[in-house]
């Protein structure tokens, strides 16, 4: 195991070093520096340049284009560094993510890039009109990609800036640089604007690290101070932009360590202000989102572990940690979808587990013994640097909602990428010197055919993030067994057909026709994919709802329609879109009280503390033929228990009292409803109420109010009349 070089190892013995010598070799180090940098920018704009035209995919919903906060530009600005991320399609309130999230500086710019270069346009889901940028989006990921690889590349040659290659092209940064570039494994980062958080938090990182090298190169005091400032502005701007920035806070010291010689006194004053940096966004996270680590959420969706014990959660994540292993040396295939179950439950006697096991301990025994002072090797920094950037996204230290994700080895591909590169720009070479030449030819040969590889899967993986309906409509025969694959796709698939309807009602005749036929083919294809995301979680309430929905619209079958809707109720008690379309159904397409009422009352089974089901019951009764006026004071009466600002509810309970003869509890609800709104019909009755129990003068007073109500009830003005004449008025 090769140490790092301390010092520069002389290629020729007794060669004369003169000044001019010295400056020629420098102007061309500089020039043959600056090729290199313009490789690595052209090398890393080409990858990605076919994303330039892509539209918004996967959670570019939720950070902008459903985004309330971001939509707004520069006025959303304030709200999203003040509420958690999704905050701004979800409302302030939300709670739909256990743990929270709140890395909002990339969708601050977000939001500047709406206010400078955002376009009216219609959402991708039919929805409406949105303010939407989406090659300017795409243009600046790009662009900060390349400048993260300017900086990784500069931030490396001072690393090892001892290291002196044996061919100028095949240096370690530069090496490492070009193999981190052409990793396919982060397509979803720079294709997916969403992601750009991740590109953000990597170059803050690098920046605070950058920093800290040139605070151990400076003696000015101004200047140190000015550079630890730095170190703790980037750590915190890095973190705003994603948790995984705070494993620098490790990393700093760890790379001063490996690569310089500090005093213990130098490490203190590096790391205090990257540890302050990230505490500052710790408690500004805690500010904003107050059970900010959450707890274990209870929808398999939002916790993979769900079902599991103990001890297959964890050989799960041993699995997984296997897996990114293997994405890292041969990235096929790719999916945005790791949710479950795309990954098995496992358990600590399945091989795959324990090979993963005996590999990271492996690694971990490597990373510990080069650790030593004598023994230092870029293979433990290696080893360090990936083991810190991946543990936070692993599932080993928490939850985090998911199984594991690409764009979680985003930062941790470095390491990877830096010992493949040492090991062929200097441990090869090094062992064997004499076949110096041999060992360059297969370095080129070898990193060459892997960085064409990488390249040509990066190129074509880019176009599968075309838009969401490119991305899941590839990715579900990936993901073949993934809850979220599944219900994704099928939901677009649902959202087309909305879209295909949406055309037909703006045609006539056989073009409107061809749109209804388009909408029909598109849900028929949406229904397997529903029932395989429902075959393994059976209360994923929007699959419900939205197979539900076709049935409906394809055939009207509402028996099918209410049995998916019923199910979505077990999951979700007060799920809107049931609620919502039940109401609509029942009221306008159904004329079948006692069907109806059979409708509603699974639902009060189902949701015994939500009103409306009982409301609804209420008024069936109380508008039947004849008035089932006991019935309905019941149903209204507990719709009123657990509502009490609808106004129907107190009006409607007031008058099927009052048909009862009830005129004390008729009066009591009724004075209830005109708290809430001024109606001519409940005025009209009170009055009634009041002149039965003689008292014509409050009797004028509704009957008066109820007549400017209502000029055009010839009734009412007749009573008003009549008692005011009997009130003396």
């Amino acid at each position: 195991m090769n140490a790092i070089r301390k010092k520069d190892t002389p290629r020729k013995e007794n060669q004369p070093v003169v000044a001019g010598t010295m400056l020629k070799d420098n102007v061309l180090a500089r020039k043959r520096d600056i090729i290199l940098k313009v490789i690595i920018v052209v090398f890393g704009f080409m990858l990605y340049a076919n994303t330039l035209g892509h539209g918004y995919a996967l959670d570019d919903t939720v950070t902008i284009w459903k985004n309330e906060f971001t939509q707004q530009g520069f006025a959303g600005i304030k709200d999203i560094l003040s509420y958690d991320t999704m905050a701004g399609m979800f409302g302030k309130d939300m709670d739909e993510v256990a743990g929270g999230r709140y890395r909002p500086l990339s969708v601050v710019t977000f939001a500047i890039e709406l206010e400078i270069f955002g376009k009216k346009t219609e959402a991708p889901d039919f929805s409406g009109d949105i303010v939407a940028a989406p090659f300017v989006g795409h243009s600046f990921n790009v662009i900060y990609y390349c400048l993260l690889l300017l900086l990784m590349y500069h931030v490396l040659k001072k690393l090892f800036r001892n290291h002196k290659p044996r061919y100028w092209f095949l240096s370690i940064p530069f090496l490492t640089v070009m193999l981190f570039a052409a990793h396919p494994l982060h397509t979803e980062v720079v294709a997916n604007i969403k992601s750009r958080d991740e590109i953000m938090a990597f170059i803050f990182g690098l920046l605070a690290l950058d920093c800290a090298i040139k605070f151990l190169e400076n003696r000015d005091l101004t200047k140190r101070i000015l550079l630890l400032v730095a170190i703790f502005v980037c750590i915190f701007l890095g973190s705003m932009s994603k948790e995984t920035t705070v494993a620098f806070v490790f990393l700093i010291p760890l790379s001063l360590y490996f690569f310089y010689e500090p005093k213990v006194l130098d490490y203190v004053k590096v790391t205090i202000p990257a540890f302050i940096g990230a505490l500052l966004y710790v408690i500004i996270r805690g500010n904003v989102i107050a059970n900010q680590f959450g707890g274990e959420a209870d929808l398999l969706l939002n916790n993979p572990f769900l079902n599991m014990t103990g001890g297959e959660r964890y050989a799960t994540v041993t699995y997984t940690l296997l897996l990114y292993l293997k994405l890292l040396v041969f990235p096929h295939p790719l999916t945005w979808d790791y949710y479950p179950y795309q990954i098995p439950t496992m358990h600590w006697t399945d091989w795959q587990v324990i090979l993963s096991l005996l590999l990271h301990l492996g690694m971990i025994v490597v990373a510990i013994v080069y650790l030593l002072p004598k023994r230092k090797s870029v293979y433990s920094y290696a080893i360090f640097f990936y083991g810190a950037t991946l543990i936070l996204p692993s599932n080993l230290l928490f939850n985090v909602g998911a199984f594991m994700a690409e764009r979680f080895l985003f930062m941790p591909s470095l390491g990877f990428s830096l010992a493949i590169a040492y090991t062929f720009a200097e441990v090869l070479p090094e062992k064997f010197p004499e076949k110096e030449k041999m060992w360059r030819n297969v370095t080129i040969a070898v990193l060459g055919i892997a960085a064409l590889a990488f390249s040509a899967k990066t190129v074509t993986r880019n176009m599968d993030w075309k838009d969401s309906s490119t991305l899941f409509a590839h990715d579900v025969h990936v993901s073949v067994n993934s809850i979220k694959g599944n219900s994704s796709y099928a939901s677009d698939l649902y959202t087309q057909s909305e879209g295909a309807e949406k055309r037909a009602a703006k045609c006539h005749g056989a073009d409107s026709l061809a749109c209804i036929a388009q909408r029909d083919s598109i849900m028929r294809t949406a229904i397997p994919y529903f029932e395989k995301a429902l075959s393994f979680d059976s209360l994923n309430s929007e699959s419900l709802v939205r197979i539900g929905n076709i049935y409906y619209k394809l055939d009207n079958d509402y028996d099918t329609m209410f049995k998916y809707y019923k199910q979505a109720l077990h999951s979700n008690p007060l799920n809107r879109d049931v609620w919502n379309n039940t109401v609509g159904v029942l009221t306008y397409n159904i004329d079948n009280p006692e069907y109806e009422k059979a409708i509603w009352r699974d639902y009060a089974e189902l949701s015994p503390n939500y009103y409306e089901s009982y409301y609804q019951l209420g008024e069936i009764y109380y508008s039947a033929n004849p008035k089932q006026n006991d019935s309905a004071v019941y149903y209204l009466s507990k719709a009123y228990s657990l509502n009490t600002a609808k106004f129907e509810i107190p009006f409607h309970l007031g008058m099927a009292y009052g048909n009862l003869n009830d005129f004390t509890k008729a009066k009591e609800y009724l004075l209830k409803a005109d708290a809430m709104k001024e109606d001519a019909e409940v005025k009209k009755f009170l009055g009634i109420i009041y002149g039965s129990e003689g008292n014509p003068a409050e009797a004028y007073k509704y009957f008066s109010r109820s007549a400017q109500l209502n000029p055009n009830d010839p009734v009412v003005q007749q009573y008003a009349a009549q008692s005011k004449m009997e009130a003396g008025l």
